[in-house]
């Protein structure tokens, strides 16, 4: 009964997701969108650094904000206590590393994972969940990786991002979001979708191209007319991690996920909030 609930849901998820795909949103701009695939981590970099350039200098990982600029997460900071096969903490890039951002997933049961280094003694690149995922992905940074994961035997491929100042548990937007995957075999199966503070769709969803097997895809979506993303929704591949679940399985198509890269966690501006903290002040 339990597989049947999370079948449907996933279903749920999957329509709602080619509805929002297919909308037109005619309140907002048009946001500037970044993509590129390739082999490997140097047929991407110029789109992954013309994105970081749409976005503004790096900031450092503090728990404050910063009035221009982006923040970066490339796993590999991640200690092995809370690395694969632990589970990291939801709220680790707001807590012990702030940089705004809390993961969720409306998947059932759903945890967050970033794979091992080859000191662990871990098999790196999730190849503990399944071996054949060690050779199907590579890195954009190296050496981790990232994914969302469900109880087994079910899967979960859905991650919701939501952005907050720095350090704080202040609700936050940014100007912009991009994300690097690995193995997208098929256009279409990974995509992110990005929502503004009232939970209206900024824009629709963005496309990641077709890479070469175990290649990399980069998607990036930024807005310059004042919209502000309060929260994005990532799906990657078609199925999540899984004992056995792999590449060409049933038509699968697995994808774990890299950097994230994204605008400087701005407080959120109402007409009810008059100080910029994030609260109502009526």
């Amino acid at each position: 009964m339990k597989n049947l609930k999370d079948m449907f849901v996933k279903f749920t998820l999957s329509a709602m997701l080619l509805t929002l795909v297919g909308s037109t949103v005619n309140n907002f701009a048009a946001p500037v969108v970044r993509t590129a695939s390739g082999a490997n981590a140097a047929a991407i970099q110029a789109t992954v650094d013309q994105f970081r350039n749409d976005l503004g200098p790096l900031n450092p990982n503090v728990a404050q904000t910063f009035p221009t600029g982006r923040r970066e997460i490339n796993w590999d900071g991640v200690p092995d206590a809370l690395s694969s096969p632990n589970n990291l903490p939801a709220n680790f890039f707001n807590t012990n590393s702030p940089r705004g951002a809390v993961f969720t997933s409306p998947c059932s049961n759903g945890l967050f994972r970033v794979s091992s280094t080859a000191a662990s003694g871990t098999p790196v690149r999730f190849g503990e969940i399944d071996a054949s995922y060690t050779d199907s992905f590579t890195t954009f940074s190296a050496q981790r990786l990232f994914t969302v994961i469900s109880v087994f035997p079910n899967s979960c491929n859905i991650l919701t991002i939501n952005f907050f100042i720095p350090g704080a548990p202040t609700p936050a937007t940014v100007s912009g979001f991009g994300v690097v995957f690995t193995d997208v075999d098929l256009t279409g199966n990974a995509r992110i979708i990005c929502f503004n503070a009232a939970g209206g769709l900024l824009g629709g969803g963005i496309l990641a191209p077709a890479a070469a097997p175990g290649g990399l895809s980069f998607i990036g979506v930024s807005f310059n007319e004042g919209e502000r993303i309060s929260q994005c929704q990532i799906t990657s591949g078609t199925t999540g991690l899984a004992p056995g679940h792999f590449n060409g399985r049933n038509g699968a198509d697995v994808v774990a996920m890299d950097d994230f890269i994204y605008g400087e966690p701005q407080p959120i501006q109402t007409p009810a909030i008059f100080d910029g903290d994030g609260v109502s002040d009526k």
